[in-house]
């Protein structure tokens, strides 16, 4: 039987969708190299994380999976390259929060938002803490409130750098202490902790897990974190909240791949996240590093996602560092 013309093109343009390249790789993926984007500087906590996490995803997946790094302007960099990336899983970001829910806030530069990405899976916690000396007159946070009312303007704090995780925090501690802290920005935690040791600085707003060696050596005690929950490897030192201080400043991160990427390829990615996650040689690597891991399915983390953005965007216009 001879088709009509109309139905003969109808039928090779269903072949040729059937046997198009995005196709065939959705439904094959993975078949290639993954390359596992880091928007931050290599040797930190976050490069190591994503280096032992990318191993594992590795070994779930069956295919090489290779962390490259994309640093600059606070992680914005890198997010920004994985926006723009093809929408097929071959190219995620491992990254915390902040460069998403705080970034496109606080820069102008930044042409990415929260609808740019599909969101994988959570990894982990960041868990921040206030960190003082072997030394330090302040034995809790009552003590360093109370000389922080005495001293309006006086007591020095560092962080890594301006509208950080912990610059936010301690501000939100601020207003809902009623009280006035100087605080020092640095670029990174290096020279922060050298002043801190020093005792140029009466405290440090630092990643607890980055100090573990101070701590156990007795150079640095904690008062107390930012996070929602103790952390578990300083199970003696409250939250802000226990200590009578109505502030949560989570840190939290994982997967992301460009919008627009493939339903059945995100489902794939989550589920070998979680695997990866739940692997004995991640794990391990956790426990020793004290980074506390935390999977959470895609939903749940867009969800805390935009709960962050929101919180973000509160503090950065009360400190007036939001973009104009």
């Amino acid at each position: 039987m001879k088709l009509p013309g109309r139905t003969i093109l109808l039928l090779l343009a269903c072949t040729s969708a059937i046997s198009a390249p995005g196709v065939s790789a959705s439904a094959t993926y993975p078949d290639r190299l993954i390359e596992v984007v880091v928007p931050f500087a290599p040797g930190g906590g976050l490069d190591q994380n994503a280096r032992n996490f990318a191993q594992a995803l590795a070994l779930v997946l069956k295919q090489p999976v290779a962390v490259s790094n994309k640093a600059g302007a606070t992680g914005t960099l890198g997010l920004q390259a994985v926006a723009q990336a093809a929408p097929d899983g071959y190219t995620i970001v491992f990254t915390p929060a902040v460069p998403l829910s705080s970034g496109p806030h606080r820069l102008k530069s930044v042409s990415y938002n929260l609808a740019s990405f599909e969101y994988v899976c959570q990894v982990f916690d960041n868990i921040f803490a206030i960190a003082v000396t072997k030394d330090s007159p302040y034995q809790a946070m009552d003590d360093l409130l109370a000389d922080a009312r005495k001293h309006p303007g006086k007591i020095s704090y560092g962080s890594s750098g301006i509208g950080s995780i912990p610059h936010l925090g301690t501000s939100n501690l601020e207003n809902a202490s009623t009280v006035e802290l100087n605080h020092v920005p640095y670029k990174g935690d290096g020279l922060m902790l050298q002043d801190l040791l020093g005792q140029r600085l009466a405290f440090g707003a630092v990643l607890a897990s980055s100090i573990t060696g101070q701590i156990q050596a007795g150079e640095l005690r904690l008062l107390a974190v930012y996070s929602d929950k103790r952390h578990p490897a300083f199970p003696q030192v409250p939250t802000l909240t226990e200590a009578g201080i109505p502030v949560v400043q989570l840190s939290f991160g994982g997967v992301l791949v460009p919008a627009g990427t493939p339903a059945n390829i995100v489902a794939k990615l989550e589920s070998a996240c979680r695997q990866a996650v739940d692997s004995p040689p991640y794990r391990d690597w956790a426990q020793r590093a004290n980074q506390v891991v935390d999977y959470q399915p895609g939903a749940m983390f867009k969800q805390r996602m935009q709960q962050d953005s929101a919180q973000q965007f509160t503090t950065l216009r009360r400190l007036g560092l939001e973009a104009e």
